[in-house]
């Protein structure tokens, strides 16, 4: 473990040195290409207590509630927060927070992990607790069919220890499949795009199994700020402007949901859809997404992006008015013109790498955000 561990801190002071936060995963990376057992080394050495969280949306959100819930109960955690959530951002984190020898500060670790990579995490990481939230149609260029993942996510589950228990989310009936011998279902009937209150949920009920006070619980929940594009609301020349991550079918139902709730659907709107690898090179998801509850609108949508040409067909056949539909494929570009409407709340909604982009660019202009949340 020792040489592919120093090799692997070598490339983290390397990168912090020269400020190349693009590779956050790169140490892992390597080391797992020198040593695959790695992340299973440090664990065992550490006896470190692994709590897996995956499934379609809401990873990221779930996984940081669940980080505040620690830290409001002074519980000493790590967490792939900035690394990927593939094995080489867990090994990546393990790495920048072990000290030479191997050893951790931390007792519990938080694993937020990418669907297609759930087996191979809990093989590696022998979990405590593995977290199962939805799975919907997502990246098929990367994921294959839903069967296809819930017999991997099975063949996962196969692989814990004997004492590792599994929560599933009752409310997805494609999760009912799953099978395990410590099995715990969670998940309360909510509205339409309350999609916050769901990973409340999800968090909430780690933390019940770890016995952690009510409380604590709550605390964490009121202070919560979202992470960026998950609900982030921000304002900018006295306009409130609030940007929800979509990236399949059921995270962009949801948040179209929710602006119907709101009475936002005829408000300011900007719609980014890309096909990088971390998108999924497939859009045809598109087409499962309802969009058809923009046709009543009488006012522009403005559609960027490197596939805004598709995302425009795809509005002109849910029945949205031509007219309405402005083109614009520079993200920067499509952001100005979004400046020039009028309404009480402008609304932004990309995928991964737009999403991304749009934070470089607001970040280069200095563009403060307040954080709010359903």
């Amino acid at each position: 473990m020792s040489s592919s561990l120093v090799i692997g801190k070598i490339i983290t002071l390397f990168l912090k040195l020269f400020s190349l936060s693009g590779g956050t995963a790169l140490p892992g990376l390597i080391a797992l290409k020198l040593n695959p057992t790695l992340i299973n080394q440090i664990v065992n050495k550490n006896q470190l207590i692994s709590i897996i969280i995956t499934g379609t949306n809401g990873k990221t959100t779930t996984s940081r509630l669940l980080g505040s819930i620690f830290k409001s109960s002074g519980i000493n955690y790590i967490h792939n927060r900035t690394g990927s959530n593939l094995l080489r951002g867990i090994a990546s984190t393990l790495i920048n927070q072990t000290d030479i020898s191997g050893k951790l500060k931390a007792k519990y670790a938080i694993w937020e992990v990418d669907e297609a990579a759930v087996k191979s995490a809990i093989i590696q990481l022998q979990p405590q607790i593995v977290l199962f939230n939805n799975l919907s149609r997502d990246q098929l260029d990367r994921y294959g069919e839903l069967d296809t993942v819930i017999l991997s996510w099975q063949a996962g589950i196969d692989s814990l220890p004997s004492s590792s228990q599994v929560l599933i989310n009752q409310l997805d009936p494609r999760l009912s499949k799953l099978k395990a011998k410590n099995l715990i279902t969670f998940g309360q009937s909510l509205n339409p795009g309350q999609f916050f209150k769901a990973n409340i949920q999800a968090a909430t009920a780690i933390a019940q199994i770890l016995k952690i006070k009510n409380i604590y619980i709550n605390q964490a929940v009121k202070n919560f700020k979202p992470a960026f594009g998950r609900g982030e609301t921000f304002i900018f020349n006295r306009k409130p402007i609030r940007i929800s991550l979509v990236k399949n079918p059921s995270g962009f139902n949801a948040v179209l949901s929710w602006l119907n709730l709101q009475k936002q659907l005829n408000q300011p709107l900007l719609l980014i859809l890309n096909d990088r690898i971390a998108d999924g090179t497939d859009v045809s998801w598109i087409w499962d997404t309802n969009l058809e509850i923009l046709s009543p609108r009488t006012q522009p949508i403005i559609i960027s992006g490197l596939r805004s040409y598709d995302l425009a067909l795809r509005l002109k056949y849910a029945g949205v008015n031509s007219n309405l539909i402005k083109v614009q494929p520079s993200i920067t570009k499509a952001w100005s013109d979004l400046l020039n409407q009028k309404g009480p709340i402008f609304n932004i909604l990309p995928t991964y790498t737009a999403m991304l982009e749009l934070r470089q660019y607001l970040n280069r202009q200095k563009i403060i955000h307040s954080s709010w949340k359903d």
